[in-house]
């Protein structure tokens, strides 16, 4: 109908016309992209919320989840510490007889970095991750999965070592799968049977716990700036959407 309106008033010379019609298809379209542009902003904006209210919930699982590790990683060496100091006395006073079974049962049970990426790997395999406009949040969250990779990578290698040291110890034990203890991290751990006069006396075994003990404790270390990391980045994501 504008168009034409428009060419009549061309036909007539009424460039007054002309012009007024014209300024209205220019408004109606200016409009009409703005409206598209508020639109997409809106919908982006409601989409980053979204993604960073769910990073809040994996980092918060993340936290729990590597806080609990380290523990478990607290109590191994612990444990260690009490099969070596029996192993060089060649006896096992009674107060540490559980922790000595469970220091046996768990030798080599580390676990990978504690890491829920879930929306990280959804962000970035839709191409999304720019979608959150706060550039500290994007260059730290970059920081900690270059840093959680990192330690990833060798954790296989982790894992073999320790498995061969383990074998030495499994070789002279025997698990008793009649006898339980409770524990925190494992639920329940089975109890082991042993022979300390035959532990001590093979020079193999206090340097297969030492090697694990070793190992347990650098884990131990790796894991504490990872779990420092997520810890201070959860206050930047409750920054960020106390501000939407």
């Amino acid at each position: 109908m504008i168009l034409r309106r428009i060419t009549d008033a061309f036909r007539k010379q009424d460039w007054f016309t002309v012009a007024v019609e014209t300024l209205i298809v220019v408004f109606g379209v200016f409009i009409g992209l703005q409206v598209n542009n508020w639109n997409a902003a809106r919908i982006e904006q409601a989409q980053e919320q979204e993604y960073l209210i769910r990073l809040k919930e994996d980092f918060a699982e993340s936290v729990a989840g590597q806080t609990r590790d380290i523990r478990f990683l607290d109590q191994q060496l612990s444990d260690q510490a009490v099969i070596l100091k029996s192993l060089k006395g060649c006896a096992v006073a009674p107060e540490d007889s559980e922790a000595f079974q469970r220091g046996a049962n768990t030798l080599g049970y580390i676990n990978p970095p504690r890491f829920f990426r879930r929306t990280v790997d959804e962000m970035a395999a839709a191409g999304t991750i720019d979608i959150i406009r706060n550039d500290e949040i994007k260059e730290e969250l970059a920081g900690i999965v270059a840093l959680v990779e990192w330690r990833s990578a060798g954790f296989d290698q982790t894992s073999r070592l320790t498995e061969h040291y383990r074998f030495i110890i499994e070789e002279q034990v025997q698990y008793n799968l009649t006898r339980t203890y409770a524990d925190p991290y494992l639920g329940d751990f089975v109890g082991v049977d042993f022979d300390i006069e035959t532990l001590c006396q093979n020079p193999l075994t206090a340097s297969a716990v030492s090697a694990i003990s070793y190992t347990t404790r650098e884990r131990q270390r790796a894991y504490r700036p990872i779990l420092d990391r997520f810890e201070a980045f959860l206050p930047m994501l409750d920054e960020s959407l106390s501000k939407r």
